[in-house]
């Protein structure tokens, strides 16, 4: 189970590479991945919401998704195929 986890960890960081995500966002990202609601990553990053929600919004706008229903759609789509 930790090599799977490890392998899936390693995909995603690629992806994210890929993405040029920010150091903040890639923080935000596996949150997101994670489950946690905007309210809880703000709590957890000592931001405020609007902070996370304007991350997550460059986030999708640089995956080319909408929202993170299709985020993780991707990554899990992506996962699958390689």
């Amino acid at each position: 189970m930790r090599s799977a986890s490890g392998a899936f960890a390693k995909v995603v960081n690629e992806k994210f590479e890929r993405w040029a995500l920010t150091n903040a966002e890639l923080d935000v990202a596996w949150l997101v991945i994670k489950g946690f609601s905007t309210r809880e990553i703000a709590e957890l990053r000592g931001t405020s919401e609007g902070t996370i929600k304007s991350q997550c919004n460059a986030i999708y706008r640089k995956v080319g998704v909408s929202g993170r229903a299709q985020l993780l759609s991707l990554i899990v789509e992506d996962l699958l195929l390689d």
